[in-house]
Order: C-alpha cells, then structure tokens, then sequence
C-alpha cells in the first residue's frame, strides 16, 4: 500500500493532465451512496476509462459515504449539505475519483488509510486506489481523490 499524502497544499498528483472529465452535485445525506454509485458508473462509462468499472463504483461509495458521515459541519443546514463529484481519466490513462465536502478539517488521515481509525479509507486503498487529500482552490472543504489505474477487469476482485 502506498503512502498517503499529508500536506494540505495540492500535491502534483492532483494536478495531472485531465484528458476527460464529468462533475455533479449530490446532497450530503446518507442516501447520495446509492446516487453516487449509479452516477459513477454512467460516467467512467461515458468517459471510456479502460478500467474495473465495478472497482471504481466500490471506491466512490466509500469515499461518499465518509463525505456524508465526516464532511458535513454540523452547523450547516440540513438543506444546504452537498457533495461534489468528479471523475476524470488523466491522459495518463487513470481515473481520478474526486469527492468534495464542507469540512476542510480531516484529522488522522494517515491513521484513517491505514485502517487504524474506521475501515472507509483503508477499504478504499485496499482495492487499489492511491489516495490524497487537499484544499480545492475554490470554496471551503476538502477533496478526497482516489486514483485508480486503467487496466483489464479483474472478475475475482
């Protein structure tokens, strides 16, 4: 398992060369898990990742459902809660899964990859995924992205 990243800044993985990408907004509750995942598998198919399409649908409700249980402040309205969901294939070939929250804090992140503080993050690492963490240039919260290699379908994973 790779290391995570723990700077704040954006690191230079989160800045690779987008071939392709597609965004939406979902609203930050617990059902935005099953959105996400019909969502998802729209887009990587409408973006022409060369990847596990079923991989990549795993990944993201982990990394919405810790945006809907950890990303929304408790101080924001019921109403006014969302998350915000890219992906995009890098020229590279990789798809980048992003999900944006309200939170910008995310204490223990190292630990949270590691599987040493719930088991979301480390599931999400465990089925390949390289994962960062940074600040979005625009707006407040946070962006988790998971990076997953193209590649043949693996019908045993």
């Amino acid at each position: 398992m790779n290391a995570p990243e723990t700077s704040l800044a954006v690191p230079a993985e989160a800045e690779l060369a987008i071939a392709r990408s597609l965004s939406t907004d979902l609203p930050g509750v617990p059902y935005a898990v099953q959105g996400a995942r019909f969502w998802v598998r729209m887009s990587v198919t409408a973006l022409c990742w060369q990847g596990d399409i079923l991989q990549a649908v795993e990944v993201i409700s982990r990394l919405v459902d810790n945006g809907v249980r950890h990303g929304m402040p408790a101080d924001v309205p019921k109403d006014e809660r969302r998350l915000v969901l890219s992906a995009a294939v890098a020229e590279t070939g990789e798809l980048l899964i992003d999900v944006s929250d309200l939170n910008p804090a995310f204490p223990d992140f190292d630990r949270a990859v590691a599987g040493e503080k719930g088991r979301g993050l480390w599931q999400v690492a465990r089925l390949g995924a390289r994962i960062i963490r940074f600040l979005p240039h625009e707006g407040a919260g946070k962006t988790v992205r998971a990076v997953l290699p193209p590649g043949p379908v693996n019908p045993y994973a």
